[in-house]
């Protein structure tokens, strides 16, 4: 019994273990363990946000490249001297400096076209010298005086060569010693004879043409020349550079325009009797007024209005828009052309004066407006050349008027039918030129047309989704 009461206690040891550890009195409770602290979470830095996405900004425009175009494709005309290396917006210094470059340019003028102005004296001397070794001397004694004055005229486009080539002080010097050389060796000459005694006169004449080599170094550049470097020419043949300089110094672009052929067809229409007053006058006077003994008279008033002309013709023309300028010189035209068939028909000396004075001053107009229609007809680039060719067209006609009058003088015996046929020129002239401002300005309405035609025909590119011509949903541009 006490072996199985044993065994009994030892199988209930454990639960009995159990059981007491569950009914334990409440009074004295063990300390409960602390329970361990839980481990603070680590932050979690918040995900930033992420950036909208930005358009991708424009690319930025490539530089342009500029090339320098060659002369050799675009013949332009070329700057002068005093021009090269000029700014588009420069404008030349007026006043101080540029009154003593007036002074030599009126110098010029005046003594160049005042020698040849006067050839009349020279040549009724020469008609007295050679009358009576040769009975028809007045056609062969007019070629001296016509060849002067057209050799002006006839080198007129090879000057102004030099000068877009050399510039206008070289040109103009070389130019005034070739003429000091002319007259001076002219005045040792002994084939004229005594009886005309002009070695005096050309010594005196010859002064003036050494102050004007002078005067002729005022022309001074205004800016410095600016010559071509080998990057600018390029690599070419010789044949290729000559081809190029030949193009830019006889540039014949001016002939296209058909206002400029008429303007000038009708100025050397008109100078085949412009230069016939001036060579025969003299030798009419004596024929007709053999009492008057002050025919130099005559050349005074053809002088002094000429220039009264000119210093009232600019102001006038720089008042008349345009071409209407073209106007002046169609009445500076037919006053000449009148003029010239009214010497005839005066009866007294001083009626003779009173066309002369018409004479000099229809001379002053159509002289000065002369550049200035040029630079409304081609523009100031090509007027320089525009010019030369124009008084390179005029030199035939000049050259062969004044003999035609003493051939009609030989032929009829007086100078009325010579002077009637120079007067019909002029009024020729005239005539073509009242059409050139009505052609320009129907040539100019016709290229509105045309230009506004071409405008409305043409579509315009598609800008960013406009709305093109035919689509057939009229939405917004994007």
């Amino acid at each position: 019994m006490a072996l199985q009461s044993q065994a009994s206690e030892e199988a209930k040891g454990p639960w009995q273990e159990a059981d007491q550890e569950q009914q334990e009195p409440v009074g004295s409770p063990e300390p409960e363990p602390e329970p361990e602290p839980e481990p603070e979470p680590v932050p979690v830095p918040p995900p930033e946000p992420q950036p909208e996405p930005q358009p991708l900004p424009d690319p930025a425009p490539l530089p342009e490249l500029e090339f320098e175009s060659e002369r050799v494709h675009e013949p332009e005309p070329t700057p002068t001297v005093e021009t090269r290396g000029t700014a588009r917006g420069f404008q030349p210094p007026e006043g101080g400096f540029g009154w003593v470059v007036v002074f030599a340019a009126t110098w010029c003028n005046g003594s160049i076209f005042g020698i040849h102005n006067s050839v009349g004296i020279l040549y009724s001397m020469l008609l007295e010298e050679e009358k009576e070794k040769n009975r028809q001397v007045e056609f062969q004694a007019a070629w001296v005086g016509a060849l002067a004055m057209g050799m002006i005229f006839f080198c007129s486009p090879i000057v102004s060569i030099f000068t877009d080539r050399l510039g206008c002080r070289i040109t103009a010097t070389a130019g005034a010693a070739v003429a000091f050389i002319g007259l001076h060796t002219s005045s040792f000459t002994r084939m004229l004879g005594d009886k005309i005694k002009l070695a005096q006169t050309f010594q005196v004449l010859s002064t003036f043409m050494f102050v004007l080599m002078l005067l002729s170094l005022t022309y001074r550049p205004l800016l410095p020349s600016s010559q071509d470097t080998p990057s600018k020419r390029g690599v070419r043949t010789l044949h290729q550079r000559f081809l190029a300089q030949l193009r830019k110094y006889f540039n014949m672009r001016v002939f296209r325009q058909r206002t400029y052929r008429i303007w000038a067809f009708g100025i050397a229409a008109a100078a085949l009797g412009y230069f016939v007053p001036y060579v025969h006058l003299m030798k009419y006077v004596e024929e007709e007024f053999s009492e008057i003994k002050e025919t130099w008279v005559l050349l005074v008033c053809i002088g002094a209005t000429s220039g009264l002309g000119r210093l009232v013709s600019g102001h006038i023309s720089d008042s008349i828009p345009g071409l209407k300028k073209i106007y002046l010189q169609v009445l500076s035209f037919l006053l000449l052309g009148l003029m010239s068939m009214m010497i005839p028909l005066c009866r007294d000396f001083g009626g003779l004066i009173v066309v002369c004075l018409f004479l000099g001053l229809c001379d002053g107009f159509f002289i000065t407006i002369m550049a200035p229609i040029a630079f409304e007809l081609v523009g100031p680039m090509q007027a320089s050349q525009a010019i030369g060719y124009l008084l390179g067209m005029m030199a035939l006609p000049m050259i062969a008027g004044p003999p035609i009058a003493g051939l009609l003088r030989n032929c009829f015996g007086d100078y009325h039918v010579a002077f009637y046929f120079a007067g019909v020129p002029p009024i020729i002239g005239a005539v073509i030129l009242f059409f050139v401002p009505l052609m320009h300005q129907r040539m100019f309405k016709k290229e509105q047309r045309d230009s506004s035609k071409d405008k409305m025909l043409a579509p315009d590119p598609d800008p960013n989704g406009e709305l093109l011509p035919g689509s057939p949903n009229p939405e917004e541009p994007i």
